[in-house]
This record gives C-alpha cells, structure tokens and sequence, in this order.
C-alpha cells in the first residue's frame, strides 16, 4: 500500500513537471518576443507582482498555520529567492537580447549536468550509471536540434555577453534547486514558493520603478498578453510546480525535465516547418534520455540528507 502511493506521489510529480516545462517552454519564446521592448529589471518585478496575485490566496491559509520561519531560514529563503527569481528572470531578458534562440537553448540544456554537477560536489551524491547516460542523450538529442544535425553549426558557437548571461541563468537555478529542495523540508512547496516570490519583489520592485523612470517604453496590447502569460503562467504557476517536483523526487531528477521544455519550445517554434529526420532523431533521444534518468537504476538518488 505504501509502494503504490510511493508510485503515485512520483507520477503525480512528473506529470506536474512536465507540466511546468511546457509552460516555460512557452516563456523562452515569450522571452524572446519581449526582450528589448521592455526594462529587464521591470518586467520582471511585473511577473514577480503577477505570480503573487495568482499564489498568494492559494498559499495563505498554509503561511497563517506553518511555522514562522527564524532567522537562518529567512536569509535561506531571501537566498533562495535571489537565486530561483531574481537572478534569472533578470539574465534571461539581457541574455536573449544579445544571443540567438539556438545559443540560448544549447546553454539551458545544461541545467541537469550543472545541477548534478554541483549536487555531486556540495552533497557528496553522485549520480547513478543510468542517470548519467540519461543526462547524455537528452544532451546529445538536444545538440542534434539545435544545430541541425550539422557540426558546423556546433563550430560556429561562441561565448559572448549573452551566452555568459544564459550561462549565469543556469548555475543560479542549479543552486536554487539545491537549496530549494532543503527548504522544503520544513515548508510546503507553495508557502516556500510564496515567500521567495514575497523577497523578490521587494528587491525588484525598487529596481524596475527606477528603470521605469530613466527608460522609455510603449507596451501593445499583444506584448501584456505575452507578459501576463511570463507572470501569471511561468512565473507563478510553473514556478510552484517546479518547486512541487523538486520536494517530491529531488532536485536531481527534476532537473532532467528541463530538456522536455525545449522540446515543447522547438515544437512550437517549428509548427509552420516541415519535420526534418534530424528532429525526430532529436526528440526521440530526448525523451529516451528522461526515461533512462527516471528508471529504477537511478531511484537511489532522488534525494540527499
């Protein structure tokens, strides 16, 4: 009785994370749309305010009856916050306006190698044979996409300003995942979710206020859909999920359906196209890759102590 509700916390955690990496497979568009037309710094305090709209009434009935946090687990979730919000929304809006689509989506394909990467050196925990290969395929499935199936496009990559940016994005959510799932142990996904939004926005707020004030800017009608989707949507509902998959298989093993967002990213993007053999290739590796990261040769490391 107890290894089936085991198994259905687990499935019920990967639905939800694919979930989230559908959502934020749609944000690197958006983000991509978006960038350049609106201060970094005060988009992102508009999706910090947006993600608490949504959150904070879900999330108030669980902070009135948890326990208040005491000083070291503020500074962990101020952190936290720094690390999973405000770094990140912020890096990925300079990163996308001074790279391409296909740099920016080889550098996030790293996420689960860097998270490992940094679980292994911080916690000892090293990852199993299949979560490796697995880690791997999806890798070299991505490769495959984005440089369509040729070296010459891998050659011609280079690491300028906003490739060092996206790169920033990455390892600050690998140590967010590590930090976060710590947390977590004594708070909820959601009221953990809800007090790092709560730091965030007041360090963004003050920031994208002054932005605001030295920038000009004019916002079309379809450009606040596409932010009220970066904040209602990927901000808050795909952050909480996110956090949600963290706490119930480890930030190890969450951390791999990151590649499943560029998937749903590269689909969107190709709808209009024609699928050549090198997608399908791709794809099929990538989803191999998170199969072989999931089996029961790598349950041993879903969490550290």
């Amino acid at each position: 009785m107890q290894q089936s509700h085991h198994q259905s916390t687990h499935f019920k955690a990967y639905f939800l994370l694919i979930i989230s990496a559908l959502i934020y497979g749609g944000n690197v568009i958006a983000g991509r749309l978006i960038a350049g037309h609106v201060p970094p710094l005060t988009l992102s305090a508009i999706r910090v305010l947006l993600a608490l709209v949504i959150l904070l009434p879900l999330a108030w009935p669980q902070i009135k009856n948890a326990p208040k946090p005491n000083k070291l687990e503020l500074l962990q979730l101020i952190i936290i916050s720094v690390l999973g919000i405000t770094i990140p929304y912020v890096s990925l809006l300079l990163g996308l306006q001074h790279t391409t689509g296909t740099n920016a989506s080889v550098i996030f394909a790293t996420l689960p190698a860097v998270t490992n990467t940094l679980l292994f050196l911080f916690f000892k925990q090293k990852p199993s044979t299949y979560q490796t290969l697995g880690m791997i395929t999806s890798f070299l499935g991505l490769l495959i996409v984005f440089t369509q199936g040729s070296l010459l496009h891998l050659l011609t990559f280079n690491l300028g300003i906003g490739e060092s940016y996206l790169f920033l994005n990455v390892l600050s959510i690998g140590f967010f995942n590590l930090l976060g799932q710590k947390i977590m142990k004594k708070f909820s996904s959601l009221v953990t979710c809800v007090y790092a939004l709560i730091f965030a926005a007041f360090m963004l707020i003050p920031m994208g206020a002054w932005q605001l004030r030295s920038t000009e800017w004019h916002v079309s009608t379809s450009e606040w859909l596409i932010i009220l989707y970066m904040g209602f949507l990927a901000a808050g509902v795909a952050f909480f999920l996110n956090l949600y998959g963290i706490n119930k298989i480890g930030s190890g093993k969450a951390c791999v359906f990151n590649n499943m967002q560029h998937v749903f990213t590269l689909s969107v993007t190709i709808l209009k196209e024609s699928l050549a053999l090198y997608h399908w290739i791709g794809f099929v590796l990538v989803i191999f890759g998170v199969v072989l990261s999931l089996s029961k040769s790598a349950q041993k490391v879903n969490s550290y102590n």
